[in-house]
């Protein structure tokens, strides 16, 4: 399917013009929204289809066209028009696509955003940023906020050192705070207005540490955590990043740790959904559709068996859905 095809396929289908129940129409807020936060990707680094996967999930979306890109927010200004992009993955140009469809963004020659927020150094969340080159886009000056060692790391290595060098990006260093509480985060605004606190959380951290970020308009807060080793790793991890937060995208790589026959599941932990949902059955009680999944592996049957996405929404956690808006 050709790719403008495609979009508005998607745009049709997923009924943009309606926020999910999270938004903060939908749950009553007094103060109006000034930013709004948009999925644009729920996949996980490979997205589906998946290079070198002939399971069915791959097989068939091959046959029908379908598509799931890595997992990304985008968050749109209400007032300025500014947009800022969460990770950039892969498939950035479709993603930035869709961002400016919703946001009916024209005349952005060479600035397809104001900004990114990068999480860590796995491919699924940075390689992205390489069409923003003189191959590609030949950006000026794009804002990139990561971690110093995340910084360091596109500084010494190429070819995203050939980024900072050209000034087609520009690395802006921020300071997370940790979730045992020991180091508060440093508060930076990649827009106007957008407060935005990041915590380290634990992960494969071979190039760069790893973050959960926290975005706080006037109206609301989202957490954005889409990789993460366990819960576990210490008392009180998955409560003190939840703690303050509306809506909250969280890790979703694996529905229940079976989904990579023939492979080390300890090359690549990350916590189960059958976990998370256990651990906050009450509150999938008391708020539904506050926590959110995804990041979901091309094999997550999460991903792909719609009875079984009904089913854990029916316990309070649906599946992210590329195209649904939260206002902040």
């Amino acid at each position: 399917m050709p790719w403008i095809a495609f979009l508005l396929a998607c745009v049709v289908t997923l009924g943009l013009a309606s926020p999910p129940k999270a938004s903060s129409e939908a749950a009553g807020a007094t103060v109006p929204p000034r930013f709004e936060v948009v999925v644009l990707g729920r996949a996980q680094d490979g997205g589906l289809p998946h290079l070198g996967c002939e399971r069915s999930c791959c097989v068939n979306a091959r046959k029908s066209g379908r598509l799931e890109t890595p997992a990304c927010l985008g968050v749109r200004d209400l007032e300025s028009g500014r947009l800022l992009l969460l990770e950039a993955t892969p498939r950035i140009e479709h993603q930035v696509g869709l961002l400016h469809e919703i946001a009916n963004s024209t005349g952005r020659p060479r600035r397809p955003g104001d900004g990114i927020m990068l999480t860590h150094a796995h491919i699924g969340h940075y390689a992205g940023l390489i069409q923003l080159g003189r191959e590609v886009a030949s950006t000026k000056a794009t804002p990139v906020w990561a971690t110093p060692r995340f910084c360091d790391f596109l500084r010494d290595n190429g070819p995203w050192s050939q980024l900072v060098e050209l000034d087609q990006i520009d690395l802006n260093e921020i300071s997370p705070g940790t979730t045992d509480g020991t180091i508060p985060p440093t508060t930076f605004e990649p827009l106007p207005g957008l407060r935005v606190d990041a915590f380290t959380v634990p992960h494969r951290d071979e190039f760069s540490d790893t973050v959960a970020y926290k975005l706080r308009g006037p109206a609301k807060t989202v957490l954005f955590c889409p990789d993460v080793d366990r819960w576990d790793a210490h008392d009180g991890l998955l409560e003190k990043l939840l703690e303050g937060v509306d809506v909250a995208y969280v890790d979703a790589t694996f529905y229940d740790g079976r989904e990579l026959p023939g492979r080390n599941i300890l090359e690549v932990p990350h916590p189960p959904m059958v976990r998370t949902m256990e651990l906050l059955e009450a509150a999938g009680r008391k708020t539904p559709g506050r926590v959110r999944f995804i990041h979901l592996n091309h094999t997550n049957p999460a991903l792909n068996d719609p009875d079984l996405q009904a089913e854990i929404r029916a316990r309070g956690f649906p599946v992210a859905e590329v195209g649904e808006r939260v206002g902040i």
